[in-house]
C-alpha cells in the first residue's frame, strides 16, 4: 500500500467536486488539494460524436437501472462528470424550492442576497445566456408551433455555451470545447493552481482524514493515469464527497462501520426527475439532431401537474431505446428517423424515504426507487398534452407510451385522453429514464432528517462532507446544474472557518 497526503481530498471532478476546489482555492491558494475521479481521462480532443464509442463517458453506457429496472438514470463516469454530456441547460433553482429548503430544512444561509449574488457571479464566469431564436432547428419550431395552437406558453432556455458550432452532440461530449462546464471552465483554472488530479481512482473506503482507493489502468484510448495502478491510502484534514447521487451516498454507506455512523437518512429521500423522451413523426425529413438540440421549454404544468416540457433529440440508440413497442413496426418507425421531432417530459418527484441508494453486498450502487402514484398521474398528463403538441405541430405518427394504440395517427387527435391513459402505462415495455439524480445526503438543520449540516460536513464525523447533488433535501424541479454549483461555493468559502 502506497501513502500520499494532502490538505483536502475531493471525490469526483464533476462541476460539484470542480466547483467546490475552485473557491476553495481562491482564498487558500496554498493549499494542498487532490481531486479523485473514477472516470478515464478524456478531453474535447477524445469526443469522437460516434454514439457506441462516447457512451463509454457513462457509467454501465448510459444507464445504471433501478432494481425494480424500471428507471434507468444516466450519470457521467469521466472527467469532468456528467458536466461532460449533458446540454448545457442553465436554470436558477425556483423560489419557492428555496423558501422551502429554507423553512423546512433550516438552510438559512440561502438568503435572496446570497443566492442571487452567488448565482450572478456563476453565471458570468460559465457564459449562461438565451439562445437566439435563430438557432431554432425545425424540432424547436415545430415545438413552438403545436404549443402556440394549444395556448401552452413557452419560455427560451439558458444555456452556457461559448463559440458554439451547434453540432447537436452536447450528450456525447463537446468536441470543440463550446459547452462551459468542469472541463472548460474549472478544471482549467485549478490545474494552474497546482490542483492534482487522479483518473481511473475508484474510491473504496473513506475514514477520519483516510481515503482507501484502488487506481485501475486507463482504458484503451484515454489518456493515461497520473498515478501508477494499485491500492492507496492518501490522508487529508477533510474530505470532501462529490462523487454524484450514485456514489456519494453509496460510498458513506460503504464507510459507515469505520465512520461510526448510525444516520437512516444516509441515501435516502432520492427524486430522480423521471423522464420519458417521446417522438412524433413529420411526413417530410426535419431538421432535428444538427443544430442545438434544445432552446425553448414550457413549465406552465409544473405547479398544477407537476412536469416541465423540454425540446429534445437525442441520438439512434438512445432513441430507439426510447420508443415503445418491438420488432418489426419499431424497425420501420426508426426508419423515419430524419423525420421525427421529440419532446422531453421531466416530472417533479417527491422526496420519499423510500426511495434511496443503497448497496449489495460488494458494495456496489443499488437504486432502489418505486414511482409514486402522484408521478405516473404527471407522467400520463404529460404525455396527453405532448401528443397534443405534436398533432397541432403536424406530427402523422406519434409513438408514446401508456398509449392503447401504436402508433397514434390524426384521427385519435379527438381521443387522446381515453387512449393514453394510467392503466396502459407498463414501465417494463418501456422504462423510463433519469439524467437528474438529486440527495441521498440532504443538507439539513437535524440528522433525525438529514445527513449533513447546514455547512455540508456528514453528521457524526468530524472532517467528511458533501459538496454535489446529494444534498438537495427535495427534488429542485429543474435542471440542477446551478443550484449543485451554489450549494457548493457555500461549502467551499466555509469549510476552512
Amino acid at each position: 500500500m502506497k501513502d500520499l497526503n494532502f490538505d483536502i481530498i475531493v471525490v469526483g471532478s464533476g462541476v460539484g467536486g470542480t466547483t467546490f476546489t475552485d473557491y476553495l482555492t481562491r482564498k487558500n491558494p496554498n493549499l494542498k488539494v487532490a481531486i479523485l475521479e473514477s472516470g478515464s481521462y478524456q478531453t474535447k480532443e477524445d469526443f469522437n460524436q460516434r454514439e457506441i464509442d462516447m457512451t463509454a463517458l457513462y457509467y454501465n453506457r448510459g444507464a445504471v437501472l433501478s432494481k425494480n429496472l424500471q428507471i434507468g438514470v444516466a450519470a457521467g463516469n469521466t472527467l469532468g462528470g456528467s458536466s461532460a454530456v449533458y446540454t448545457g441547460v442553465s436554470f436558477r433553482p425556483p423560489n419557492s424550492v428555496l423558501n422551502n429548503w429554507q423553512k423546512e430544512f433550516g438552510l438559512e444561509f440561502l438568503t435572496e442576497k446570497f443566492v442571487n449574488r452567488s448565482l450572478d457571479e456563476i453565471e458570468r464566469e460559465i457564459s449562461v445566456h438565451e439562445l437566439p431564436k435563430s438557432w431554432d432547428n425545425d424540432n424547436n419550431i415545430f415545438f413552438q408551433k403545436g404549443a402556440k395552437k394549444l395556448g401552452i406558453p413557452v419560455k427560451r432556455l439558458k444555456i452556457n455555451t461559448k463559440d458554439c458550432l451547434q453540432q447537436g452532440f452536447c450528450n456525447l461530449g463537446c468536441t470543440t470545447g463550446a459547452k462551459q462546464g468542469a472541463l472548460e471552465v474549472q478544471i482549467p483554472k485549478i490545474l494552474k493552481k497546482g490542483v492534482q488530479i487522479f483518473c481511473n481512482t475508484n474510491v473504496i473506503s473513506i475514514e477520519e482524514n483516510k481515503v482507501n482507493v484502488v487506481v485501475t489502468d486507463n482504458p484503451r484510448n484515454t489518456n493515461p493515469n497520473n498515478l501508477e495502478s494499485g491500492t492507496y491510502q492518501l490522508t487529508a484534514k477533510k474530505i470532501v464527497l462529490a462523487a454524484g447521487v450514485l456514489n456519494t451516498p453509496a460510498i458513506l454507506l460503504r464507510s459507515a462501520k469505520k465512520l461510526g455512523l448510525k444516520n437512516k437518512n444516509i441515501g435516502r429521500y432520492l427524486t430522480l426527475h423521471p423522464a420519458f423522451n417521446i417522438n412524433g413523426i413529420h411526413h417530410k425529413t426535419i431538421k432535428n439532431y444538427r443544430g442545438f438540440p434544445k432552446t425553448v421549454y414550457s413549465d406552465h404544468f409544473s405547479d398544477t401537474d407537476n412536469f416541465y416540457l423540454e425540446t429534445s433529440f437525442y441520438f439512434p440508440g438512445v432513441t430507439a431505446k426510447n420508443i415503445p413497442g418491438y420488432g418489426k413496426m419499431h424497425q420501420e418507425i426508426m426508419k423515419n428517423y430524419d423525420k421525427m421531432m421529440s419532446i422531453l417530459i421531466l416530472v417533479h418527484d417527491k422526496a420519499e424515504f423510500n426511495n434511496k441508494i443503497t448497496i449489495d453486498k460488494k458494495g456496489n450502487t443499488v437504486i432502489d426507487y418505486s414511482l409514486s402514484n402522484n408521478s405516473k398521474k404527471a407522467l400520463v398528463k404529460a404525455l396527453q398534452v405532448a401528443t397534443k403538441i405534436f398533432f397541432e405541430a403536424g406530427c402523422e405518427q406519434i409513438m408514446v407510451p401508456a398509449s392503447d394504440k401504436l402508433p397514434l395517427t390524426p384521427e385519435d387527435k379527438k381521443n387522446i385522453e381515453n387512449l393514453i391513459l394510467e392503466k396502459y402505462l407498463n414501465l417494463y415495455k418501456t422504462p423510463l429514464s433519469s439524467a437528474h439524480p438529486q440527495g441521498g445526503a440532504r443538507m439539513g438543520k437535524s440528522a433525525a432528517n438529514s445527513v449533513c449540516d447546514n455547512y455540508g460536513k456528514v453528521y457524526g464525523t468530524k472532517s467528511i462532507y458533501v459538496s454535489d447533488a446529494s444534498l438537495f433535501p427535495t427534488s429542485v424541479k429543474v435542471n440542477p446544474y446551478e443550484t449543485i454549483m451554489l450549494l457548493s461555493k457555500w461549502i467551499a468559502e466555509n469549510i476552512m472557518k
